[in-house]
């Protein structure tokens, strides 16, 4: 019988605060998986959103064959997700209750199979972990089965608020960020729930789907902003009722104002990176912080390995058919790595980014490129705005953009693109009129918009 899945995807999860001298968070369970199976440490996803970066994972396709605006998940006829029920097992999980997962909840055949969207979200410490953990017991009867996972833990942090039930991490020993500490609560809780897995006949996959910001000294640009709470409550007392709503807007246009200047001030002896950290949650951005994601393999007797080769999203998919004895359909891009896990090399491919959409375009849309070497991307709409190349082997933080003085760089990095995309279909998202209203309010409750 082929083993059983246990897929866990953190959203926003930073490869930085798992493994390496950047590290944070306290995390003995992630360092315990490190004994038990391959890390590949240069994982990168190819966009800086959820559904953008799910459509590349569950189908191994980069964003225009499966809609480079898609504001909803899209499982393709040959969907990996398919492939395994086809191949006999059972689909179960705990998602989101987002409109835009709904193609994956139908895959879903256990009874609860989501959580609310609406803010506070469930988490780990508020109810999530017992709910796996049962789903577990659950599924001892269903073999082989596949659960995927999918965790918001980290998403309040986006939209400037606490997790619920983080106060026993909220020390210097679990990290120097609430973010890192949440990470710590993250990985506390994680470790509960790996008692119920018998790794013997089960294959663990943790991972993101895309990176996040921390901000530098753990401030982040909205907390430059004045409260204003002594004015605002004295103008809600004076002014007619009438008036609360102009007078509001004008206070919320100074807020900012104002703390654009102080953020500002504060940012002047920062590098480029530590400034850019002090972004807006929801900027676009194809900085490494956004893409950089963990990606763990455990279980099977799996030996431990690190592996330093540049990888994407497309290939974790790939891998577990290869380690399960499950076909899927072969592209350039897509490639098994039991290659690498098996101590063999494998060729070189870069990565194509794009950011995700916002509700109209965007201005800041980018689109490019990352090599091993060298990171590449540009207005999406016009390939002489916006150009940036960074040196990632020299410059990993990505302080210093050479575009200027590497013009033949630029260039080969534009014929790269152009053949990545020209000999792949191309699907545009088609949502009904009922969606997009439905999806465009879920994302205002998240933030996104």
């Amino acid at each position: 019988m082929r083993p059983n899945i246990l897929f866990i995807l953190v959203d926003g999860l930073r490869a930085d605060q798992c493994f390496g001298n950047d590290k944070k968070s306290h995390t003995p369970f992630l360092d315990s998986l490190l004994t038990k199976g391959p890390y590949f440490k240069n994982t990168y996803a190819s966009a800086d959103g959820t559904m953008i970066s799910l459509n590349c994972t569950f189908n191994s396709k980069f964003q225009f064959e499966t809609g480079i605006r898609s504001r909803k998940l899209i499982l393709l006829e040959d969907n990996h997700i398919q492939n395994l029920k086809d191949s006999g097992y059972y689909i179960s999980g705990l998602i989101p209750n987002l409109t835009s997962l709904k193609p994956l909840q139908k895959y879903l055949q256990n009874n609860d199979c989501t959580f609310d969207n609406n803010p506070p979200y469930e988490t780990l410490p508020t109810g999530m972990t017992q709910r796996i953990m049962s789903l577990l017991n659950l599924l001892k009867n269903k073999q082989p089965w596949f659960c995927y996972i999918h965790l918001f833990d980290l998403h309040p942090l986006r939209e400037g608020k606490k997790p619920l039930k983080i106060e026993e991490f909220e020390t210097k020993d679990f990290g120097n960020s609430l973010y890192s500490q949440t990470v710590s609560s993250v990985d506390h809780h994680l470790q509960k729930i790996s008692e119920q897995v018998n790794f013997n006949n089960t294959l663990l996959i943790l991972t993101a789907d895309h990176g996040e910001r921390i901000p530098y000294d753990d401030k982040a640009s909205f907390q430059f902003e004045p409260d204003f709470k002594l004015t605002k409550s004295i103008g809600k007392k004076i002014l007619p009722d009438v008036a609360h709503n102009a007078s509001g807007k004008l206070f919320g246009n100074i807020k900012k104002s104002l703390g654009n200047i102080r953020a500002n001030q504060s940012n002047k002896q920062l590098t480029n990176s530590q400034k850019r950290s002090r972004d807006p949650y929801f900027t676009l951005s194809l900085y490494d912080e956004m893409l950089h994601i963990p990606f763990f393999i455990s279980g099977l007797n799996l030996k431990s390995k690190i592996i330093s080769k540049q990888i994407s999203t497309l290939q974790i998919f790939p891998t577990i058919f290869s380690l399960t004895g499950i076909s899927y359909r072969k592209t350039k891009y897509n490639e098994s790595l039991v290659e690498l896990i098996n101590g063999n090399d494998m060729i070189k491919k870069e990565i194509f980014l794009h950011t995700i959409p916002y509700e109209e375009k965007s201005p800041l849309d980018r689109i490019g490129l990352r090599t091993n070497k060298f990171k590449y991307f540009r207005n999406s709409h016009n390939a002489k705005k916006n150009v940036h190349l960074y040196d990632i082997e020299n410059d990993p933080n990505e302080n210093n953009n050479i575009a200027k003085n590497n013009p033949s760089m630029i260039q080969k990095m534009e014929l790269t693109l152009e053949e990545i995309q020209q000999n792949s279909s191309k699907l545009e998202e088609q949502l009904s009129e009922k969606e997009e209203k439905i999806i465009s309010e879920e994302l205002k409750k998240m933030g996104y918009i």
